[in-house]
Order: C-alpha cells, then sequence, then structure tokens
C-alpha cells in the first residue's frame, strides 16, 4: 500500500488526492457503517455542530424556495433574494427590528450627532460595498471591528426576537443615544444567556414599586432560576465596585448573576489576563464580609467582561474578555484548593454557571451559515469532504485510481494532513495521508469533533485533572453498564459498583482512571 505524498500527481485531475466513489463495480461490497447507523451518525454530527454554531436556543429556521430565502422569527417568516449568508440576513434585520423611521430620521442629521448604531451601519456597508468579491462565489464576511459591532448587536436581536419577547421599552432604550450603551450590554447579556440554554423573561419595567434586576433567566435543563442583572462602565470615573453594589442593592427573586462590562481598552496580547480584570477581581473580594445599607452583602455569580464595541471602530477586530468569580460562593472561585472529587462535585454543583461559561466560549462567533454547515463547504459544494464511512477513489503508485472506505480519521495540524484508517476492496487495511488545505485546516480547528461528519472526541489533549476526567468520561458513558463492570471486576467494592446505573459506573471509572494517571504522571517525574 501506498502514501499518497502532497506533491504527487493525482490522476482524477483534481488538486486533492481523493475523490468521492459513487458506485464503483471495485467498490467495497460491505459498508464499515451500516447505512441507518451511518445516517444517525451524521444526523447527530449535524446537531452538534449546529450547536456548536448557533447556541442551545431555537435553531436559525429557514428554507430556499425559487433563489428566495425564508427566515422564521418567532411568528414572523422574513424573506429576500439577497440573503446568501446568515449575515446578508442580520444586515436586514436590525433595519426591520429599530425601524426604517429611525434609521431614516437618523441619517438626515449631520454625521457627528448620529446614533453609533446608524454610524456602525453605514461603516459596515460601506467596508461591504469595497471588498472584493470573486463572481459567482458565497463568502462568509471577514469581521472587522465595526463590522463585528454591528452584526453582533443584529445577532444579539434576534436571538432575544426569535427565543423570548423583543420588548418596545428595550428597543426605545436602544434607539436613545444616552441609554444606549447600558441597554446594548443588556442585549448582549440576554443573548448570551439564550444561547448558553436559559429561557429569559424581562422583568415588568412599569413596575417602579420596587426594584428588580434585568430578568430572571431559568435553565431549561434543570430548571433553576437566576435573578440575572446587567451594568456596563461610561468612562473612567466610574467604578466597578458602584457598579456591583448598585446591582446587589436590588431586590432578586432568585440565585443572583451579576455581569459587569468594563468598557476600556485593551492592550494586552495572547492569553495573558489584563491587568484591568485583576485588579477588578481584587475589588471584588474586598468587598467580601461587609455589609452593604447596613445588611450582609448576599452572594452572587458574577461575570467581569470587557466588550470594546465602539472603541476600535477603524481598527481589527478587538479581543472580548471575561473573568468569573463566586462573591462569597467558596467553591466557585478559580483559584480555590480541592481535590479532584471535590472539582467534580462543585462543578455538577454549579453546572448552570459551567454551561455558561462554556457558552460563552463555543458561540462566541457569529454563524454564517443558515444551517450550521461547516462554511468552507457550504459555500463550495463541489469541495471534496473526507467523510468516515464513505467510498474515495485514490491513486496507488502506479497511478490507478483503487476504491477505499475511510475508517477512521485524525488530523496532524503542524504537517497539514489528515491521517486516515482505510479498507481496501479485498479487505486489507491501511492508513494513509492526505493533505489539508489552509480552509480545510481552518474548518477543523473551528469544528474538530464533526469535521469527518461522525461525533468525535472534541479535544484530543488535556491540561488539567478535570479535562482528563472529562476526555475519559466521555468515551466510558457510551459503553454499557455491563462493560463498564466487566473492566471493573478487581475494584474491591464491586458488590456495590453493581447497584449503580450506568452513569454512576462511566462517572466513577472515569475518575478512577484520572488517578491512576497523575499517579504515573507523579512517578515519572520522581524517576526522572
Amino acid at each position: 500500500m501506498s502514501r499518497i505524498g502532497r506533491n504527487e500527481p493525482c490522476p482524477c485531475g483534481s488538486r486533492k488526492k481523493y475523490k468521492r466513489c459513487h458506485g464503483s463495480p471495485d467498490a467495497p461490497r460491505k459498508s464499515v457503517i451500516p447505512p441507518i447507523a451511518k445516517a444517525l451518525a451524521r444526523s447527530e454530527a449535524k446537531r452538534v455542530q449546529r450547536e456548536r454554531q448557533q447556541g442551545l436556543g431555537k435553531p436559525i429556521i429557514s428554507a430556499e424556495l425559487n433563489d428566495t430565502r425564508f427566515v422564521a422569527v418567532k411568528n414572523r417568516l422574513l424573506y429576500s433574494k439577497k440573503w446568501r449568508t446568515f449575515e446578508d440576513f442580520l444586515l436586514d434585520y436590525i433595519r426591520t427590528a429599530l425601524g426604517s423611521e429611525w434609521g431614516n430620521a437618523e441619517i438626515a442629521k449631520p454625521a457627528e450627532e448620529r446614533h453609533p448604531i446608524m454610524i456602525w451601519y453605514q461603516k459596515t456597508c460601506v467596508y461591504l460595498k469595497e471588498r472584493i468579491r470573486e463572481p459567482g462565489k458565497v463568502h462568509a464576511i471577514h469581521i472587522t471591528a465595526v463590522v463585528g459591532a454591528c452584526l453582533q448587536l443584529a445577532y444579539d436581536l434576534y436571538a432575544i426576537d426569535h427565543n423570548a419577547e423583543l420588548q418596545c421599552r428595550l428597543l426605545a432604550r436602544l434607539r436613545n443615544r444616552d441609554r444606549f450603551s447600558g441597554a446594548r450590554y443588556e442585549v448582549y447579556v440576554a443573548a448570551t444567556f439564550i444561547r448558553a440554554g436559559f429561557d429569559i423573561e424581562f422583568e415588568n419595567e412599569d413596575d417602579g414599586s420596587t426594584t428588580h434586576c434585568e430578568f430572571t433567566a431559568t435553565h431549561r435543563r434543570t430548571g433553576k432560576k437566576f435573578s440575572v442583572e446587567a451594568k456596563r462602565r461610561e468612562g473612567h470615573r466610574v467604578r466597578i465596585g458602584t457598579l456591583f453594589n448598585s446591582a446587589l442593592a436590588k431586590n432578586a427573586n432568585h440565585t443572583r448573576v451579576v455581569f459587569i462590562d468594563m468598557n476600556t481598552l485593551d492592550d494586552s496580547t495572547g492569553i495573558q489576563e489584563p491587568p484591568y480584570m485583576a485588579k477588578a477581581l481584587r475589588r471584588l473580594r474586598s468587598f467580601e464580609g461587609q455589609s452593604l445599607n447596613g445588611q450582609a452583602r448576599p452572594p452572587a455569580y458574577v461575570f467581569v467582561t470587557n466588550t470594546p464595541w465602539d472603541l476600535y471602530l477603524d481598527s481589527p477586530t478587538p479581543r472580548m474578555a471575561v473573568v468569573v468569580e463566586g462573591f462569597q460562593i467558596p467553591d466557585f472561585k478559580g483559584d480555590a484548593k480541592a481535590s479532584l472529587r471535590e472539582i467534580i462535585d462543585a462543578r455538577e454543583k454549579h453546572i448552570e454557571m459551567h454551561e455558561l461559561m462554556k457558552s460563552m466560549t463555543d458561540h462566541s462567533t457569529i454563524p454564517s451559515t443558515f444551517d450550521g454547515e461547516i462554511p468552507e463547504y457550504a459555500f463550495n459544494p463541489d469541495e471534496p469532504r473526507l467523510l468516515i464511512g464513505e467510498r474515495y477513489l485514490i491513486p496507488d503508485q502506479d497511478g490507478v485510481l483503487k476504491p477505499v472506505v475511510v475508517t477512521a480519521a485524525t488530523v496532524r495540524e503542524e504537517e497539514k494532513v489528515a491521517y486516515c484508517g482505510v479498507t481496501f476492496v479485498d479487505g486489507r487495511a491501511g492508513i494513509l495521508k492526505f493533505p489539508l488545505s489552509d480552509s480545510e485546516l481552518a474548518a477543523w480547528s473551528r469544528h474538530p469533533d464533526t469535521f469527518f461528519g461522525v461525533v468525535s472526541q472534541r479535544k484530543t489533549h488535556v491540561e488539567t485533572p478535570l479535562e482528563f476526567f472529562d476526555f475519559c468520561h466521555d468515551a466510558f458513558k457510551r459503553e454499557s453498564k455491563e462493560r463498564l463492570l466487566e473492566v471493573m471486576a478487581d475494584s474491591p467494592d464491586f458488590e456495590r459498583l453493581k447497584t449503580l446505573t450506568q452513569a454512576e459506573l462511566a462517572g466513577i471509572h472515569a475518575e478512577h482512571m484520572t488517578h491512576a494517571a497523575l499517579a504515573s504522571e507523579r512517578d515519572q517525574s520522581h524517576s526522572a
């Protein structure tokens, strides 16, 4: 069996070293993955991929008919012949949400008096008009700072409109220049909860008899409710302590979650924690144990963010930062000392906030496609794609095309290749490598667990004991209870293990494996 080198000629004439095989008489007679199982695997991969892009709220509901794109927004149906990407839709949607009458009134004003939203929108339109597109090709929009500010607002408004209620009062605050910044941040926070799998219900702003938080967020999976308050700094004279105390002073019916935005320039690079975040964290902790207005300060989950939407409009996209703190919640502090079991238990205890944090990382970009497809393939349908379970024709050492079925695959990013386990027509098995383009590598880096058409491990290396536990647990939770008991048969408490559920056994076995790996690592370091 030959390995296909990067520079070897491809008999099929494609720049690729393989092509899909459709009904070849020489193809393997039996599929490695049965048709029904393969269809289910593809469907599950698409679901996971869509959720990675769109979040855990309602999916984008869209269809194309007679060159017209239709998009449902809750109980309304919008349509256009111009929407080739989801970003195209968002640019029209924001005009609909805010109202053309308001937009026309803003355009009529002198440039220096226009609303920030209108400045963002006009700069975005100019950028898109000047951008060179290859004729006949569809591309995702390259996100610059101003384009990101405009599209992110549109995406956040769409998330609220599609999943909850886009209140007239909230829209009025957005249109008001003096109240825009705070309202914009509230929209961002509400949309963030929606994408993380929460239902939100805004408080009654007409009720002035008492103070209240911005909205109630209910985690759909666990049913737990949270009272959410969002504050954003305006100018450097506003201290984070002032905003935090104001948030805690609000009446809350449920566990508190406080979002505070620093709204400041960020000159830090790489993964370095910005100094202003460390300072904010120290300030928050200085309030622990102190009273507020004669009463003990209540505990709260605190998310300190920096979303400098309007500070870098003529620059590349700035980074967004977030630090999470458990105010008077000891087991929700990032630097808390704890055993592996304590860390696992604490995560389960605060699982809603952990899932919110994970979603903020997973769903930090705006989708380009309507259906969750990987853009590199959605916008280039003729691009060949490696999929586990599919048949391909590859050239052997003599240049003769031979059919193979891909049975497994992984990517070596530094080599820019995919290593694939394959089965030949005569039953032989082997490993071939296929070159990957820069766009394919970019697609793989965003969707490593669904890139090959089936759901696989999301991470191929771990850095912490908890990540190793998750890596093991992700594999063991797919094993049957009988299989888990078989591999745990030597445990001294085996009789007790037999009474546990499959989920409990998977967790225990993953924990045992993690401790074994940690012990092995310690032994190796001591021997070295």
